[in-house]
């Protein structure tokens, strides 16, 4: 599985790689690792920031989460890749 936050120390802090939305309204099932031989199972709330804007896409990844939003990530690789 591969970590879906934004840039960061790939060897160290944690690592969170989304499994699937519980279903429950707001909530979503991730692993949460720190190492090879180090990995959680987290049912952790979903981040509530959007894009700015009337048709802002929502984040994608969990409440208080490190480093930026999703969109953000999106809207760098459009800046940079003009």
């Amino acid at each position: 599985m591969r970590c879906q936050l934004s840039a960061h120390d790939e060897d160290e802090g944690e690592h969170f790689g989304l499994l699937t939305d519980t279903g429950a309204y707001g909530t979503a099932l991730w692993l949460r690792w720190h190492g090879p031989d180090d990995a959680q199972v987290v049912m952790l709330p979903d981040c509530p920031m959007a894009a700015p804007g009337p048709d802002g896409d929502g984040c994608r990844l969990f409440a208080d989460h490190t480093a930026q939003h999703t969109w953000q990530d999106a809207v760098e690789e459009v800046l940079y890749a003009s």
